[in-house]
């Protein structure tokens, strides 16, 4: 058959089946800008997790960066592998420039410095995300892994809808980012979002569909032209039907109001609570308790023993930042959890101190927030690694949680007499603005009852206690419904307004309540999140009363600072609890089981050192260089040797895979098996730049490469006739050496001449990246 019948016969084979290739260039600037707008609408509800900032432009500029860059490249019909490669390099080097521009070279190639700052930058980011509440505040840290994220994310969604055209892959990937802000911050669910999500998602999977229908129509066009006796002007015209374009829209319009509209009125599951073994509770350190202590059922989140008069509160997480609309729990300074991490307990010398221990054993409750007794100055028997916040004496979990732990807290409590805490008063002063910080558009009603309800009082304490019995009277109520049945279920100014004149509600309304009015009378306060004692078991260990603590005893309270004595905490919740109380300096001290120690004095300033008292001084630079000679700067130099070497290594590992699988087949070849030397033909064809249908025939290919100038067509034409006798005369891998090293030298010839007739960048492209690699 001649080559010219023989590629007819091709193209009418492979007609109606667009290729890869074709696809690549049949709408990938659309497909990259509706893969875009996917992006984009995934990641904005994340602004639920994360503040806006400029993190957020620059991660939108990662996106369209990498999605373009990409988009040019398949137009300059460059390897998939390189596309890849080049969106990764392009986002990286947005990343550095953006936040390491000071360490890296030539602002965007990151240096040993720059990746020795990683492990800091990961660890602040999980460190804000373990202790922060949403909204968090995008810091460096979190901004660098925001960003890295999205850019990261845009790479992979580019590979898998535009090079492997799996878009509902992609759309699994978009649902699992989207529905972040769902998991991390719970809320009603935002309707707009969801159907601008929808939205973009069904606009990506048609684009992809469209793409593949427009290849088809121009293939489908070509090959009529191509028929003898025709030419393009003679094609009849191809047309995609719209029937089906419309019903798809139909569906998608109806599947979404479906969602939006009948699936928030479809009953909800009942939690499941489990005995034992069952699914763990966790803490909300935001304040949104209502949901929590609405269960229909609860469970035993821990037991507790102590050799205190009574069992104490449990500490979870401090919150002090206050907005007007929410509290924030504290993003102070943590430390790795040792025996003096957490510090003494400071108190005026004569104020008394005394020692206390309790154990806690968790059954039901996975949080990263450890339940400690306040204040706690040591904990023991934890196991894995934990982190302390010193400054209001939490402890947190450095990746790892509370389920299944058992430990001892020591406490030192504080324990002034009633005249000493009515002499001490409150201050801020040494105490971080946010203790007492209150919002400029406050209502006035708020500020007006405190100082009505604390009228007639001589001292802070007995302001603070009036504003407790108040509270606690007649007056108000405990109530876990009435804030949603009146619209106020919240911790802001304005819930606390309504409270204060609805005068029903739980543990955050009052809490939330007092701390806010006591700064409204100049006096520092903050809320903690954490557990009320429990309820004894008639259970003793060790002779101490074993405590059992349920989930709907979660619970918030505010604390308020004494000079001299510290955060000392009050109990305005409504039939909850027990206020603390004072006894008066004339009464006998009891002896309670504890034993009293001696604070810690009030901090001094730090002496300066007088001249001569100074320690060894530290070796200048220039001594250090006299005593290593010119080490020092072979050293500095050599994480920078390293950077260039494994660079080097990684570009050239697909070239040597790629040399090690041609030296397999040709000898694969040379040992009979002439097939394998025909698969050397094909994807050196590949590598070139050249379609290679899986349908083609061997002699269909032959015709179309033998036409191409440096193409040994002679040799060509021996290698498919040895093929065709190998795969239709005998069997295939029958030992016929002589034939077989024949047929890998002439597969070898041929793909010096296919690769002579490529540009320079595409025979660079396959020696250094060979297609034939993903395929296999």
């Amino acid at each position: 058959m001649p080559p010219s019948e023989a590629a007819r016969t091709a193209r009418r084979r492979t007609a109606g089946m667009p290729t890869r290739a074709a696809l690549a260039r049949s709408g990938d600037v659309r497909l990259a800008a509706a893969l875009l707008l996917a992006v984009v609408a995934a990641i904005l509800p994340l602004l639920r997790v994360v503040a806006p900032g400029p993190w957020l432009a620059v991660a939108l500029a990662a996106a369209v960066a990498v999605l373009g860059v990409g988009a040019a490249l398949r137009r300059l019909r460059t390897p998939a592998v390189v596309v890849t490669l080049a969106e990764v390099a392009v986002g990286g080097a947005l990343v550095t420039a953006t936040y390491f521009g000071d360490t890296a070279l030539l602002l965007v190639i990151p240096s040993p410095g720059t990746i020795a700052e990683l492990p800091a930058i990961a660890a602040g980011a999980a460190d804000q995300i373990i202790t922060g509440v949403a909204p968090l505040a995008a810091e460096r840290p979190l901004s660098v892994v925001a960003v890295a994220a999205v850019a990261m994310l845009a790479v992979l969604l580019d590979h898998t809808v535009i090079t492997a055209r799996m878009p509902l892959l992609a759309t699994v990937a978009l649902a699992a980012v989207w529905l972040i802000p769902a998991l991390s911050v719970p809320s009603a669910v935002d309707v707009v979002a969801f159907v601008v999500f929808a939205a973009a998602v069904l606009l990506l999977i048609r684009a992809e569909t469209r793409s593949r229908e427009r290849a088809l129509v121009r293939q489908t066009a070509a090959d009529r032209a191509a028929r003898p006796g025709r030419s393009p002007r003679d094609a009849d015209p191809v047309r995609i039907p719209r029937s089906g374009s419309v019903l798809a829209a139909g569906l998608a319009v109806v599947a979404i109001i479906a969602t939006v509209v009948i699936a928030p009125e479809l009953p909800r599951p009942a939690p499941r609570v489990g005995i034992g073994t069952g699914p763990a509770t966790t803490i909300n350190a935001n304040l949104e308790l209502g949901d929590d202590l609405r269960r229909p059922t609860e469970v035993e989140v821990l037991t507790a023993r102590t050799n205190a008069p009574a069992a104490p509160y449990l500490r979870a997480a401090t919150l002090s930042q206050f907005d007007g609309r929410v509290w924030e729990p504290d993003r102070d300074e943590t430390v790795p959890l040792t025996p003096e991490a957490l510090g003494p307990v400071a108190a005026g010398p004569d104020i008394r101190v005394t020692e206390y221990q309790t154990t806690v054993s968790i059954t039901q409750l996975s949080s990263t927030w450890l339940p400690v007794p306040t204040p706690t100055v040591r904990v023991d028997e934890l196991t894995g690694p934990w982190a302390a916040m010193p400054a209001n004496r939490t402890v947190i979990g450095d990746g790892v949680d509370t389920q299944g732990q058992e430990y001892v807290a020591t406490t030192h409590v504080v324990r002034p007499t009633l005249e000493q805490i009515q002499a001490a008063g409150t201050t801020a002063e040494g105490l971080p603005e946010s203790v007492s910080a209150l919002p400029d558009d406050m209502p006035g009603s708020i500020e007006a009852t405190a100082r009505e309800v604390t009228a007639g009082e001589t001292n802070d304490y007995d302001r603070l206690a009036a504003l407790q019995r108040w509270f606690r009277g007649q007056d108000f109520s405990y109530s876990l419904d009435a804030p949603v049945a009146d619209g106020f279920d919240g911790s802001g100014v304005e819930a606390i307004a309504d409270f204060l004149e609805v005068r029903r509600g739980y543990c955050v309304h009052f809490a939330s309540a007092f701390a806010v009015m006591a700064r409204t009378l100049d006096m520092p306060a903050r809320i903690v999140v954490g557990y009320l004692p429990g309820t004894a078991t008639g259970r003793s260990v060790d002779g101490e009363s074993v405590a059992s603590v349920m989930s709907s005893q979660l619970h918030a309270w505010p604390e308020v600072y004494f000079t001299g004595i510290g955060w000392i905490p009050f109990e305005p919740t409504n039939s909850l609890g027990a206020p603390p109380t004072y006894t008066r300096s004339a009464q006998p001290v009891p002896d309670d089981g504890g034993q009293d120690v001696t604070p810690a004095p009030a901090p001094q300033p730090t002496a300066s050192l007088a001249p001569g008292d100074a320690a060894d001084p530290a070796p200048t630079p220039s001594a250090s260089a006299a005593a290593t000679g010119g080490g020092a700067s072979i050293v500095a130099a050599l994480p920078y040797v390293g950077v260039v070497a494994g660079s080097a290594v990684l570009l050239l590992v697909p070239a040597l895979v790629g040399a090690a699988r041609r030296r397999w087949q040709r000898g694969a070849a040379e040992r009979g098996d002439v097939l394998a030397a025909w698969r050397i033909v094909r994807e050196s064809a590949r590598d070139s730049g050249l379609p290679v249908p899986a349908a083609e025939t061997p002699r269909a290919l032959a015709a179309r490469l033998g036409e191409l100038p440096g193409v040994p067509a002679d040799r060509l034409g021996t290698l498919v006739a040895a093929v065709e006798r190998a795969s239709f005369g005998r069997d295939p891998r029958q030992d016929d050496r002589a034939l077989g090293r024949a047929a890998a030298a002439d597969a070898f010839a041929v793909r010096r001449g296919l690769l002579a007739s490529a540009s320079s960048a595409r025979r660079v492209g396959a020696v250094l990246l060979p297609r034939a690699l993903i395929r296999a």
